[in-house]
């Protein structure tokens, strides 16, 4: 089929080519994290990209020199904290405990994870929210004078059970709340955004409740992705990043709807990604003929492809042998012996761990590999293992941190103990990530990159979390469903 022209421009993923130093952290001065804006939605009444204080309603940021206190810099009107919290008051304790572990700033080994101030009021949050009366208490330096603040939180969350999101009658709130959000925010011609990830992450959520009331949202969503992708290679743009997530999402759409029109378009979508592979099996941010790859084939974009390759081959698709083990070999070249997986193909005798997105991208490709037998679930459990060994870096990834989120939690699946305890130990991000209307915020990050929080620090957030949630229903090849394999076409 020809080549169709594509009906929104694709933001790129400028940022992920930037090697950042000193900009590696919540830092204040020249290229401070707390003075970025955003022009969308409530947020854009923000002065800054500050920490969401889960569903009090309020914003805050952590001073470098005081790195075990929370200091209040907005309070959104009409919220939880609207008229008990002020701009510049110092939050030091919550529910009868000062805040004592500070953050670590900067990027790095030893630093990552947000322990410290903000792990502790998310916890504290928490616990707040399985109270009877649903107040958090907190200790507050105000004009110098310490005081105590309560706030009432709304009673309709409870708090997550010890096995969320499964059994969890707050993660079924939320998802409820979370999927009305992503279909109210659908554009008419199916898409959500021109960031492949959001657009990715939005559809395979609504597709992953098992919900029939939202197929038709979800078959306008692939239809556009549909339209943006063809089989003649084309230049001049980040398409990698875009054949790899959409040729999953119409393969999980074909697997789930069986509908026919789907196959000719993950054929050209095949053929395209075969093109742009580079000759050491991996694929960069551009096709790698184009001047100006960026830093050549790196993990992430090369397992979002093989994914994608995996269950294109479940729906009956011919994928190249050779092709598809040279993608597994250049994994197998950048992941060491805890199963972490690096920035590109080399690493593997470096025993350390940074982010993790990279590593679940990985678990979740050789997990839905309907080839490579126990060697290839034996590399997707050990992927998975180093994410629940390591749990600290969920949310604090380069690049696009929500896209790492969600791969991360996806990735862990492949073993349920890891799986269980990244969720475990990161119970506290979620409540702190919470919005007072039910969505969900992109808080700040160690790598400072704020494309998510200028495009839309709410909708990328809501559909990167309601994926991840959104494994509880097992309805998806990559979030637990029965492994699907059809015949080769």
């Amino acid at each position: 089929m020809p080549r169709r022209r594509p009906r929104l421009h694709i933001h790129l993923f400028i940022l992920l080519a930037i090697p950042f130093t000193s900009a590696w952290a919540l830092r204040t001065g020249g290229m401070s994290t707390w003075k970025r804006t955003t022009t969308v939605g409530p947020d854009a009444e923000v002065p800054g990209w500050f920490i969401n204080l889960g569903i009090t309603g309020a914003r805050a940021l952590i001073d470098e020199n005081k790195p075990a206190q929370l200091v209040i810099k907005y309070v959104f009107k009409d919220t939880p904290a609207w008229g008990i919290l002020k701009e510049n008051d110092i939050i030091i304790g919550a529910n009868g405990k000062d805040f004592v572990t500070p953050h670590k700033f900067g990027y790095g080994v030893g630093k990552f994870g947000y322990q410290g101030p903000m792990m502790d009021f998310g916890n504290a949050l928490e616990a707040s929210q399985a109270r009877l009366f649903k107040t958090l208490s907190l200790k507050v330096l105000r004009d110098g004078e310490e005081t105590m603040v309560k706030i009432k939180l709304p009673k309709k969350y409870g708090k997550y059970s010890k096995t969320y999101p499964y059994n969890c009658d707050k993660t079924d709130l939320i998802l409820e709340e979370t999927y009305a959000y992503l279909l109210e925010k659908q554009k008419e011609d199916g898409t959500w955004h021109g960031r492949p990830h959001i657009q990715a992450f939005a559809t395979l959520a609504l597709m992953a409740s098992g919900k029939t009331e939202y197929m038709p949202a979800v078959k306008k969503a692939v239809k556009a992705m549909a339209e943006m992708t063809g089989s003649k290679l084309t230049l001049g743009g980040l398409d990698c990043w875009k054949y790899g997530m959409f040729g999953a999402a119409l393969a999980e759409y074909y697997l789930l709807t069986g509908e026919e029109w789907v196959l000719p378009e993950l054929q050209e979508i095949n053929s395209w990604i075969e093109q742009a592979q580079a000759p050491n099996g991996g694929w960069g941010h551009r096709p790698h003929m184009e001047e100006g790859n960026g830093y050549g084939a790196i993990q992430v974009i090369t397992m979002q492809c093989k994914m994608a390759w995996a269950l294109m081959m479940r729906c009956g698709i011919k994928v190249d042998e050779k092709r598809y083990q040279a993608a597994h070999e250049f994994a197998d070249k950048g992941t060491n012996s805890i199963g972490y997986v690096w920035y590109k193909d080399g690493g593997k005798n470096n025993p350390n761990y940074a982010d993790m997105g990279r590593t679940g991208a990985s678990a979740i490709a050789h997990y839905l590999s309907p080839v490579g037998g126990k060697p290839y679930q034996d590399f997707s459990k050990l992927n998975a293992s180093c994410i629940g060994n390591n749990p600290d870096t969920f949310h604090d990834t380069h690049g696009a941190p929500l896209l790492g989120l969600a791969w991360t939690g996806l990735g862990a699946l492949a073993d349920a103990d890891s799986f269980r305890k990244l969720m475990d130990h990161n119970r506290w991000y979620f409540s702190l990530s919470q919005c007072t209307d039910g969505t969900f915020y992109y808080q700040p990050n160690r790598d400072n990159n704020p494309q998510d929080y200028g495009a839309d620090p709410r909708l990328s957030a809501t559909a990167a979390t309601s994926l991840i949630l959104s494994v509880k229903f097992k309805k998806l090849q990559m979030t637990g469903a029965d492994l699907v394999t059809r015949a080769v076409k």
